[in-house]
């Protein structure tokens, strides 16, 4: 039966393809250098499209090898043999191919290098993925960014973040080295594509793993800019002027100066339309772009803004400057390495913003914040190579914050049958002066012996901070039928100094296996000092407040100790450590000369474990386990009455959590299409949880934590993403991606028990096409459902429906013109606690006109939100306490902008 089997299968598939028309591929298979014939070589034929394999044979005794080949459509040929370099070529229909002389490299000189014939796009040197940007098409005088959209398996959203291979990228590298610190956008918006001769994406290893050779598991994807040799000496950048309606405006002007390694770059932003920030992380900040993120207890959030200060959000139309310089040379073959940058940022707006909380809490509040904050930092960083074992890296760092706020709010909570029950005003101005500085220093020697190594890391960090402040707050008690006013002046003064230090030896057991011990000690001093005072009889405030003023003195020592193997193969990596920490807290009021000490003897293990299939396909593992102390505002807050409808009380018998955490990811990357499938998930569980009770039993909020002891917070992410072209010929190509979060998380109300139940779906997809001709575009749809009750609230929750959707859609009519527009979508269903929807498309249309023989001059008009339907809101919800706020944003304006980029190099 077998055997009928196989016959049927031969004439099903073999007869037709005897039908279609064939040709021939064959030739010669040696050894390039000593032209040695190479017998038993491997020979395979690839369909292009999908790598399908069509035909596949081996060379003879005289390296001379033959392959039948279908005459339409494009082909991939690979010819391998052990201990030398992969050799590829494309293989085109009309072309012959009878008489290839195929030459392969040693991998002892080769290091593992993908030869390629003509310009093949992609190679892998090793664990790297090697990009060859003259491959790719872009407009010209296109950035870098916009190379690595084009790139296969990277991704870069409207915002600037990268994704590639299925992982965030950390670090954006120029030839190597950092370039403006961590802002990945400061190359990717700044450097010229033209300019590009490689990007080489790979997993970079920790510090430590790079000087000393063993591998600790640590990795953060980073992509590596390689300049083309005559980029490297010349001037280029960039000048943008923006005008529009309502008074919007902005600007730009970069300018880089690179000669070797040298490397001079300035830059200078600023505008009140939200766009003034080259930080991903930033962009995003005034509005745009609807997400979900979820937090460690398991709560979950889904909003459009991202505040770059606190995290809060921008209220109202921001006024930003944005500067920066930056310098980084090597001197003496590369033995001294330097750089030093320098950046200056100043961030105003006023706005007005409501926020009403449902659940088991129900309040409101409105306020109007008018905030300036003015920043400098400035940072160093030098290498020294003393000789080939032994390198010292010392980096330095200050920073000088002025923040000033003027916030007016009023705010009510309300009873179970709606009614008010405490109405509080409030204004509150404050001026902060924030001083930072940090200083460390890490030597690694490397013994003679390979894998053997020493290091010392030593920290210094220090902040300071000065401020004064007034409040004026009427508070009316409706159940108690009480009023209070304050009128108070404050003065604030807190103080942190930070010293650590900490050593590490690594020993080889064998060529697989390491011993690393390692310990280190950090001391932690701080003070805080608030001292408010009320008004006299002579209209002075003299007189100290006592209950709402602190004079408080922390300490922590902690005592590090770590012991780990690592076990590493050319496939397989596999770490176990084992962490002990002793820690001891202590707190001490100079006003009542009362204090709390704490001490903690901890273990924290920690496994992690990778099997790499493939260079490009590959299995990872972390657990952790960790102890989760409380923290000295957990035990003791500082009494704060800006806010008198919410108090925290500290509890002195809090004992620490533990904490356990699993993760898996896979990674499957096609080099050859672009293709790339990843599968990930991840268990948390915290047993003993230290959790909030919250009192409203007196008509205000009164917090304190608490130990829900015998019951444990549970969690679990599940995620799976694909990527691949949908037509290499049409330019598209498609990613669907699935997340589901669950969780359940427990708390305290009014001394009750409460388990909060959690399950989120997501679904994105996306579709894009890519051409830089004609019609492209860039769509992303995510449908997402949430469910959430809790034990005590049942009849009010948060399930509902959420549809998210945003992208960009451009034509070109020819190279020079252009129309585009880029649009969000955002839909949130009704819920029980919050009974409207909410429902707005923004929409930015846009033409663009280039001028000049080298383009170089670029005329854009454009229109922001021209249905005016950009409304400043987010939905958010924790432990059965459900937030809506609205807030004050950039709606509709009119812009012409004007941009030129310029480059003079140097031979």
């Amino acid at each position: 039966m077998k055997r009928v089997l196989q016959i049927l299968l031969f004439f099903i598939f073999a007869i037709p393809g005897l039908a279609l028309g064939q040709s021939k591929i064959a030739g010669k298979i040696s050894d390039v250098k000593d032209q040695l014939k190479l017998s038993d070589a491997t020979v395979m034929l690839l369909t292009a499209k999908d790598s399908i394999l069509t035909g596949f044979t081996r060379s003879d005794e005289n390296g001379l090898f033959s392959l039948a080949k279908p005459d339409t459509g494009a082909y991939v040929l690979i010819v391998s043999y052990p201990k030398y370099g992969d050799f590829y070529t494309e293989i085109q229909s009309g072309v012959d191919y009878s008489k290839l002389a195929i030459g392969l490299t040693n991998t002892a000189t080769l290091l593992q290098e993908v030869i390629v014939t003509g310009r093949i796009p992609i190679t892998i040197k090793g664990d790297t993925t090697e990009y060859d940007a003259g491959s790719f098409k872009v407009e010209k005088n296109a950035k870098v960014e916009d190379l690595l959209k084009a790139l296969p398996g990277i991704t870069v959203d409207a915002s600037g973040k990268i994704t590639a291979q299925g992982k965030t990228v950390k670090k954006v590298l120029v030839d190597g080295e950092e370039f403006f610190g961590d802002d990945p956008t400061l190359v990717t918006r700044n450097i010229r594509s033209d300019m590009v001769d490689k990007v080489q994406v790979y997993e970079k290893k920790s510090e430590q793993a790079e000087r000393t050779g063993v591998d600790d598991g640590q990795r953060e994807q980073t992509i590596n800019v390689k300049l083309k040799e005559g980029s490297k000496n010349g001037m280029f950048g960039k000048a943008l002027l923006g005008g529009g309606t309502d008074d919007y405006y902005m600007g730009q002007l970069m300018l880089n100066k690179f000669k070797g390694s040298q490397k001079i770059s300035v830059y200078g932003l600023f505008g009140n339309n939200g766009t003034t920030s080259m930080n991903w992380q930033d962009a995003q900040k005034y509005g745009g772009d609807s997400g979900v993120s979820y937090g460690d207890d398991g709560s979950m959030s889904w909003s459009n803004f991202t505040d770059p200060f606190s995290g809060q959000g921008v209220i109202g139309v921001p006024k930003a400057i944005n500067s920066g310089v930056n310098f980084s040379d090597k001197f003496d073959k590369d033995k001294h390495t330097v750089n030093i940058n320098y950046k200056y940022g100043r961030l105003s707006s006023d706005g007005n913003d409501e926020t009403i909380t449902t659940g088991l809490i129900n309040n409101k509040s409105v306020k109007n914040v008018d905030s300036e904050n003015d920043q400098h930092r400035a940072n160093l960083k030098y290498d020294l190579k003393l000789d080939s074992l032994n390198l010292l890296t010392i980096r330095g760092g200050a920073s000088r914050k002025n923040l000033w706020s003027d916030n007016k709010r009023e705010a009510y909570q309300f009873g179970q049958n709606a009614d008010t029950t405490i109405a509080e005003n409030t204004r509150e101005l404050v001026k902060n002066n924030i001083n930072e500085f940090n200083f460390s220093t890490y030597f690694t020697h490397k013994f003679k012996k390979k894998g053997r190594s020493f290091t010392f890391d030593g920290q210094w960090k220090r902040n300071e901070m000065k401020g004064t402040g007034h409040l004026n707050s009427d508070l009316r008690n409706y159940s108690l039928k009480t009023d209070s006013t304050t009128d108070q002046s404050k003065v604030r003064n807190n103080t942190s100094d930070v010293l650590s230090a900490s050593i590490s030896y690594t020993e080889p057991l064998s060529k697989i296996w390491n011993l690393v011990v390692g310990t280190g000690i950090e001391q932690s001093n701080s003070s805080s000092i608030v001292e408010s005072f009320n008004i006299d009889g002579e209209g002075n405030y003299t007189q100290l407040d006592r209950r709402f003023s602190n004079n408080y003195d922390f300490d922590r020592s902690s005592n590090r100790y770590k012991l780990a193997v690592v076990h590493t193969t050319e496939k397989f990596k596999f770490t176990v450590a084992n962490n002990f920490n002793n820690d001891k807290l202590k707190q001490f009021n100079n006003y009542t000369s009362e204090g709390i000490t704490r001490s903690y003897f901890t273990y924290n293990p920690n496994v992690s474990a990778g099997y790499s299939f493939t260079k490009t396909k590959g299995l990872w593992m972390n657990y952790t386990g960790k102890n989760q102390l409380p923290s000295l505002s957990q035990i003791q807050p500082i009494l704060d009455n800006s806010d008198q409808i919410n108090r925290y009380l500290g509890n002195e018998n809090l004992k620490p959590s533990f904490r356990n955490s699993l993760n898996l990811n896979y990674n499957s990357f096609r080099v050859l299409t672009g293709n790339y499938v990843y599968v990930g998930g991840n268990i948390s569980t915290e047993k003993n949880p230290i959790t909030q009770n919250i009192d409203t039993l007196k008509g205000i909020n009164t917090y304190t934590w608490n130990n829900v002891d015998g019951k444990t917070n549970t969690s679990l992410n599940v995620w799976s993403g694909v990527y691949f072209k949908l037509s290499k010929k049409l330019g598209l190509s498609n990613s669907p991606q699935f997340y589901v979060n669950m969780s359940d998380n427990y708390n305290m109300f009014n001394h009750q028990l409460n388990k909060v139940n959690t399950t989120n779906f997501n679904f994105t997809y996306n579709f894009k096409r890519d051409t830089k001709t004609g019609l492209n575009f860039d769509l992303n749809f995510s449908p997402q459902y949430r469910l959430m009750k809790s034990s005590l609230e049942r009849n009010t929750n948060s399930n509902g429906f959420v549809f998210a959707s945003n992208g960009s859609v451009e034509y070109f009519f020819n190279k020079t013109f252009k129309v585009y527009t880029n649009y969000t979508y955002s839909y949130e269903a009704a819920t029980k606690a919050f009974d409207e929807k909410f429902e707005q498309f923004l929409l930015h249309p846009g033409v663009s006109k280039k001028f000049l023989k080298n383009e170089s001059l670029v005329l854009d008009f454009m229109i922001n939100d021209v249905l005016n339907q950009n409304k400043g809101f987010s939905r958010s919800a924790s432990t059965s306490v459900f937030t809506q706020r609205r807030y004050d944003t950039i709606r509709r304006y009119y812009m012409l902008k004007l941009s030129w980029d310029f480059t003079k190099m140097f031979l």
